[in-house]
């Protein structure tokens, strides 16, 4: 029997809201092994000047839990 694990993470980027969230997968994957699916969560935003500054995506990271037994 599979488990799976979920971590909540924020990404950033001053490009658009789905490269904030490939950034938070790219930097969990660091640290995580068989990350298996992405959910958002949700998509805000930075805002200077009246002007999108840095985008920002909430996102559940879904892993398999590694049975050491």
């Amino acid at each position: 029997m599979d488990i799976i694990k979920i971590v909540e993470l924020i990404g950033n980027s001053k490009k658009d809201w789905e490269d904030a969230a490939q950034n938070a997968v790219k930097e969990a994957s660091k640290t995580i092994d068989g990350i298996t699916g992405v959910e958002v969560i949700a998509q805000t935003a930075k805002v200077k000047g009246n002007k999108i500054v840095e985008y920002r995506t909430n996102i559940k990271v879904a892993f398999k839990v590694k049975d050491k037994r």
